[in-house]
């Protein structure tokens, strides 16, 4: 091999080092620029998932609200019950009235 061929072969391999080179620093350069995106856009989705739970938390306390309103209809079906047992036992008193007669200077309940 000449020293003409030598250097023809030397630059032919630099030239394809330098543009392998360029093309992992190109490479590189994109997947860089695809993670800051990715980046980017995690970040604007982990701010919409945080206004979408705060939006429907009142939604979630729905459950807690159904159970307040079950125990509320319990509470008044006892208060229903309770009152009709009374309303009954006040007709039943009602229909049999106690009098006071006065006799002789003793009273006796009849």
């Amino acid at each position: 091999m000449t020293d003409g061929e030598f250097i023809t072969v030397w630059l032919v391999a630099v030239a394809l080092a330098a543009v392998v080179v360029l093309i992992a620093a190109g490479l590189l350069l994109a997947v860089l620029l695809t993670a800051r995106s990715l980046l980017r856009h995690g970040a604007q989705a982990l701010e919409a998932a945080e206004h979408i739970a705060a939006d429907t938390q009142v939604i979630w306390a729905l459950d807690d609200t159904n159970r307040v309103a079950a125990d509320i209809l319990a509470t008044a079906e006892s208060i229903e019950s309770n009152g009709g047992a009374i309303a009954t036992a006040l007709r039943q008193t009602e229909a049999a009235p106690v009098s006071v007669v006065s006799t002789g200077g003793s009273e006796h309940a009849q």
